[in-house]
């Protein structure tokens, strides 16, 4: 369930309003003949294992978010459209390629692609997916094509840089620069590709980038949270999953900058890279024991709320009715306040 406001849940606008319209241009999109386009059709939750219709689809977050931004800046919802679909289908490509690196075997609680065709037709069918997705936002303007492709840049090098830390120690503040990059690109794209398809002056589109980073960083941190403490029967993992795991996401990163040598020393050996090989039981329990007892979890959740504050601070700069306002309040507050 959504976040409450005044006792009611919360009916997430932004997320219902303009579904319709990507999932028609998703579907547009990845049509053809081939194993390839049926494994992306797969992948987006189009069809099922074995060519048949499905629902399995997403939340379609960064897609709505340009569509909202267009809508509401320069009633261009239909200008928007196709770099709105090109962003879904980039976002669609890196979970492709992730599941392989991480060798995360389901997605969505379906198998993952590359579990059905094979690591190397799986990597064929990420890369046509960000083919597909340029092509698609080209059809808006060579500008939203040119902010894709950057966007795109900047979360493949961050993917680099989340895989290059887990051989290493890394400190916070290289770990907020891996997120602005892995994480934030893409929706600092979705706020600036609705201000491009809208015609947003650069002071606009530079408040729309500012909102995206807040956004961003509160969603990725959030995410960071509950890959610890989430609750199993919300998540569908095991709370600790990420520990299990050996990822070294922002809570563990806190946690290495504030224990002892003795301490840090245990910590180093439990997260040595072990291939295929899950923390052991007693070791995820007392890493979450000295997590407990450094406080991090509530150092994580101050930055929640002052990237949240940052967010709140940053709409009210951008030229939005009071209802519209209200609606991307509602969003920001759900995504960094989620439980799945």
């Amino acid at each position: 369930m959504a976040s409450l406001r005044n006792g009611e849940p919360l009916r997430l606008t932004i997320l219902e309003a303009y579904r319709d319209e990507i999932e028609r241009g998703i579907t547009r999109m990845l049509a053809g003949e081939g194993p390839l386009r049926s494994l992306l059709r797969y992948h987006v939750g189009i069809e099922n294992e074995h060519g048949q219709p499905d629902r399995a689809n997403g939340k379609h977050l960064r897609p709505s978010l340009v569509l909202f931004v267009a809508d509401h800046l320069g009633d261009a919802v239909d200008r928007a459209l196709p770099s709105a679909v090109g962003l879904e289908l980039v976002h669609a490509f890196s979970l492709i390629h992730d599941d392989i690196q991480d060798q995360d075997r389901t997605r969505r609680g379906r198998p993952a692609v590359w579990t059905l065709c094979g690591i190397a037709q799986a990597i064929n069918a990420g890369d046509l997916m960000h083919t597909l997705a340029i092509l698609s936002a080209l059809e808006s303007s060579p500008a939203a094509a040119a902010c894709l492709l950057r966007a795109s840049q900047e979360m493949i090098e961050g993917q680099g840089m989340d895989l290059e830390f887990e051989s290493r120690s890394v400190a916070p503040s290289e770990y907020i620069e891996m997120i602005d990059r892995k994480t934030g690109a893409l929706l600092r794209c979705a706020f600036e590709l609705g201000g491009i398809a809208a015609g947003a002056d650069d002071q606009d589109r530079a408040a729309l980038v500012d909102l995206g980073r807040s956004v961003g960083r509160a969603f990725q941190i959030k995410d960071d949270l509950l890959g610890i403490w989430g609750r199993d029967d919300v998540l569908g993992k095991a709370t600790g999953s990420d520990i299990r795991r050996r990822k070294k996401s922002l809570p563990i990163v806190l946690l290495f900058d504030r224990v002892d040598a003795e301490v840090a020393e245990r910590l180093t050996q439990a997260y040595a890279p072990t291939p295929d090989a899950e923390m052991p039981d007693a070791d995820v329990s007392w890493v979450v024991d000295q997590l407990n007892a450094t406080d991090v979890r509530g150092t994580c959740e101050e930055m929640v709320q002052t990237h949240l504050d940052e967010a709140s601070a940053r709409l009210a700069k951008l030229p939005l009715a009071a209802e519209a306002t209200s609606d991307m309040t509602d969003l920001i507050g759900f995504l960094a306040r989620r439980e799945s």
